[in-house]
């Protein structure tokens, strides 16, 4: 129990020390996030063609901000099919123009446990949590004990409720704590179709740690909420 509550002190600290920092303009903080895909949008885009239609972009369509960089597009329509393409076209697309940096181990980890959480891999996730019951986890909120609690507990009564889900990434964060990292994202979830589609917007953070050299999760903040839901 101390543990867990230091963990969730800690990550309360973060916050406020970020809000703080924020408020002085003047004031650097070397722990302060670093966004992955920040929500300030550049004023100009670096693509000179549409991702959608091939064709020439239009300054007046609004921009989407992916990686840090802003995507053009030539008409209204294209942006929310640009946000319905998976993260792996959103890279290679990208790449076309700018060089992306390679992710962090924890960055990278983050978006392993995502893939994983969306194709309902529990497997592959136990092996990025610490081990025998050192990881833990806050579910909206709530404790929801350790890492195998919460995957017995929540995660696969979840999976046979919601089943695969397509997963878009909205902003990611990455925070220096110490010896830890936090990795922030916010991510939309959509299952399902016709009367069965749901979807969630949800918010993770994750506390990574180094693990005689492999990047593992210590603690796992996750909460979510419904968007909509498509009735008979």
């Amino acid at each position: 129990m101390l543990v867990r509550t230091s963990i969730v002190l800690a990550m309360l600290f973060v916050v406020g020390a970020l809000l703080a920092g924020a408020a002085q303009p003047g004031h650097q903080d070397h722990h302060a996030p670093k966004a992955t895909q920040p929500g300030a949008q550049p004023t100009r885009a670096v693509n000179d063609r549409c991702p959608i239609r091939g064709e020439e972009i239009d300054s007046e369509t609004p921009m989407r901000v992916w990686r840090g960089h802003a995507i053009g597009f030539c008409c209204p329509g294209c942006d929310t099919k640009w946000d319905a393409k998976p993260d792996a076209e959103k890279d290679a697309f990208l790449s076309k123009y700018v060089k992306v940096a390679p992710a962090s181990p924890a960055v990278e980890l983050a978006r392993r446990f995502q893939a994983a959480r969306a194709a309902g891999d529990s497997t592959a996730l136990d092996g990025m949590f610490l081990s025998d019951g050192k990881a833990t986890v806050l579910h909206n909120g709530g404790d929801a004990g350790t890492w195998e609690q919460y995957r017995d507990e929540h995660f696969k009564p979840e999976l046979k409720t919601l089943g695969v889900a397509a997963w878009r990434t909205v902003t990611e964060t990455e925070t220096p704590f110490g010896a830890a990292t936090l990795v922030g994202q916010t991510v939309t979830l959509t299952s399902g179709d016709g009367a069965k589609r749901r979807e969630l917007s949800a918010a993770v953070t994750l506390v990574v740690v180094n693990d005689a050299g492999t990047p593992k999760i210590a603690h796992l903040h996750w909460s979510s909420r419904e968007l909509k839901t498509e009735k008979k």
